[in-house]
Formats: C-alpha cells, sequence, structure tokens
C-alpha cells in the first residue's frame, strides 16, 4: 500500500467522522427546538418614554422604572418605589414570587404607600393584568434600604415567575418629579 492510497482512506474516515458529529450535533439542537419543557426566552426593550419593558414566557413587564429624589437628596437606607405593570398572556394564573437587586437590602410589597411592607407575592390572573404603578394608596413594589444614592444610572432587577421564569432587567432610576403614570397594557 503506497501513503498516497494510505492519507486518502485516512481522510475519508476523518471526514465520515465529522460527518457523523455534525449530524449528532443537528439533530440535538432540532430536538431542544422542539422540546416542549423549553420556556421562551426573556427578552427587554426600551419603550419610547425611555421606561424598559420585557418579557419572560406568557408574562410581560411593562413601563418597569424606579422614581428617586435627586441624588443630593437620596442616602444609603432609602426606600425608592420600583413601578411596573405586569400582563399574564396564558391560560394559567402567574405569580411574581420575587423581586431582588444588588443596589438594596430587599424589594418589598406595598398594598399602598401607609400600608406595611411584605413580601412580593402578586398574582396575575390569566389573560388579566395588575398594575404597580405610581399613583395615590396604589399597590407598588419598593427598593428597601438602597446601599448607596443611585442618582440617574439604571440599575439590573431580577424578576422571578417559577412557571414564567426569571428576568433580569436593566430599570432606569427617574427624577421623582417626573412620575410615569399608569400606562393601559396592551394585548400581544
Amino acid at each position: 500500500m503506497n501513503t498516497s492510497s494510505h492519507r486518502r482512506r485516512t481522510d475519508h474516515r476523518r471526514v465520515a467522522a465529522l460527518c457523523i458529529l455534525l449530524a449528532t450535533c443537528l439533530a440535538l439542537a432540532l430536538q431542544a427546538c422542539d422540546s416542549p419543557r423549553q420556556r421562551a426566552r426573556p427578552h427587554a426593550t426600551w419603550s419610547r418614554s425611555g421606561l424598559v419593558d420585557g418579557q419572560v414566557g406568557q408574562v410581560r413587564l411593562l413601563h418597569v422604572h424606579i422614581l428617586a429624589p435627586p441624588m443630593n437628596e437620596q442616602k444609603a437606607g432609602d426606600d425608592l418605589g420600583l413601578y411596573l405593570t405586569l400582563v399574564n398572556n396564558s391560560d394559567r394564573p402567574q405569580t411574581l414570587d420575587g423581586v431582588s437587586t444588588v443596589h438594596a437590602e430587599r424589594v418589598a410589597y406595598r398594598q399602598g404607600p401607609s400600608s406595611p411592607q411584605q413580601a412580593v407575592n402578586v398574582t396575575i390572573p390569566p389573560h388579566g393584568a395588575v398594575s404597580l404603578q405610581q399613583g395615590h394608596d396604589r399597590p407598588h413594589l419598593e427598593l428597601v434600604g438602597i446601599h448607596r444614592p443611585l442618582g440617574a444610572i439604571p440599575i439590573d432587577v431580577t424578576f422571578r415567575f417559577p412557571t414564567a421564569g426569571t428576568i433580569t432587567l436593566r430599570i432606569p432610576v427617574l427624577p421623582l418629579s417626573r412620575g410615569a403614570g399608569s400606562p393601559t397594557p396592551a394585548r400581544s
């Protein structure tokens, strides 16, 4: 057997092995795409008003923002309002059961400004919406005990839904005087 013939056989074997490897990878990728357990990837967008919108699974987070006094009036330990609207596009109730950020001791839920802080546990009815937007005596979320003044730099906040998944959004910190009001969610 000459060297040229041996090289060709070796090359053919390598090509065959590479084809098998590629076919296996393609089959695994297609299987993962068809998996019914696979959840939709979370994504976020900035809205025209400078607020953030996000989606994880069938849950949309609309007009997410934090309101804060001017930086020179903020101090470590302050509580700041975190506002958003939650929309459930599924046939089952969805629950927001956790919100966290490294910029505060914790995130709490409040029924209104004078009500006590509670653990976050907000249920969104099927094909329904829950507004946690700014307004007199309205339920909202609160960053409790910020570690330092936030200024106007957006911060990362993570929202957890047991069945829909988890999403981290970069939330704008807006001046308290701006207020964003209560948007009416559009159905997707």
